[in-house]
């Protein structure tokens, strides 16, 4: 049985896990990422927890021979030949940073096992990384074309061609929370007006359910909450009845519906799947105003062909995407 080390380098936390190829998590450790540190600190602390793994998998019988390599999925434009991070939005500063270089670097000059500097290193986008991860071991297994979103604070997205993840002519494809859903709509964070990001991500869900309440003066269950609302409250509220907490969530199916009929017209994909912390609002709520919105809005054959499901792995989706790519290159 072979083995990599899987990594999801978010803002607030690095994910880590000893992964094995049928996809199953031997040993994982979260550590915070401390983002306002600086790269080399960064690179630093994921170079420890790559060590403190590999130490860790040998109580289970997993040696370092065993280890084919280190997969690190970071959000942002990533040049994954080089192992180069051009921009990351959770980076403040991060302009063509060559991580995997420097996770390489500090595990050469800190591992007490200099043969685990000799692993390679993959560099993936994490959108990429949790689509490639429900195609291995997910929701997407046995299907050689998928797109994927991923619904958090933004919207990010993965598309598989093939059975490979495609990256576009400058490694900056697969943006799909940048989708235009709306000509001169909404102002999102990435400059453009009408993202499907600028409709569906975590604050604006909030802001919709404010200013229903508020502006709108519709009564709701949450109005008590108005100052420390989350997607999830909304949802637990619409499972209830709540009439605007329904709203809001037939509302953002309906917008993640649009966005997929594009998707469904351009790529034609056998799936589409759908993760993330907003995902879990479930099938009545988000899942079914998705569908029907795509059946009416793509033609008969896009539509039928493209089944849309929730993700399957959860928020441990980018880490064993990231230890499966290892696999694959």
């Amino acid at each position: 049985m072979r083995f990599s080390v899987g990594i999801d380098l978010g803002g607030t936390n690095i994910k880590a896990g000893l992964v094995s190829e049928l996809g199953e998590i031997i040993q994982d450790i979260i550590t915070p990422t401390n983002a306002d540190s600086g790269e080399k600190a960064i690179a630093s602390r994921i170079s420890h927890t790559i060590c403190q793994l590999i130490n860790r998998g040998n109580s289970f019988g997993v040696g370092l021979q065993d280890i084919a390599g280190i997969g690190i999925g970071a959000a942002g434009l990533i040049e994954p030949v080089e192992g180069v991070v051009h921009f990351s939005p959770n980076f403040a500063g991060w302009h063509d940073i060559p991580l995997a270089g420097l996770v390489q670097e500090d595990l050469a000059q800190n591992s007490t096992n200099c043969k685990i500097s000799a692993l390679p290193i993959v560099l993936e986008n994490d959108g990429n990384a949790m689509a490639f991860g429900e195609l291995c071991h997910g929701a997407g297994v046995n299907v050689r074309n998928l797109v994927s979103l991923t619904l958090g604070t933004g919207v990010g997205g993965g598309i598989v061609i093939d059975g490979s993840i495609f990256h576009g002519s400058r490694n900056a494809g697969a943006e799909l929370g940048h989708t235009i859903i709306q000509s001169n709509g909404r102002l999102c964070g990435c400059g453009n007006y009408g993202c499907l990001e600028a409709y569906v991500g975590r604050q604006y869900i909030i802001e919709r359910t404010r200013r229903k309440i508020v502006a709108e003066g519709r009564y709701s269950s949450l109005e008590g909450n108005l100052n420390d609302l989350t997607p999830k409250m909304i949802s637990d509220a619409a499972e209830k009845g709540d009439e605007v907490a329904v709203d809001i969530f037939v509302e953002t199916g309906k917008c993640i519906g649009v966005a997929l009929t594009s998707l469904a017209h351009i790529l034609n994909p056998e799936m589409a799947i759908i993760g993330g912390g907003i995902a879990d609002a479930g099938e009545t709520l988000l899942f079914e105003p998705i569908r029907s919105e795509l059946k009416k809005r793509a033609m008969d054959t896009n539509a039928d062909s493209m089944r849309v499901v929730k993700a399957q792995l959860g928020n441990q989706a980018g880490l064993v995407g990231s230890a499966m790519l290892v696999f694959q290159n």
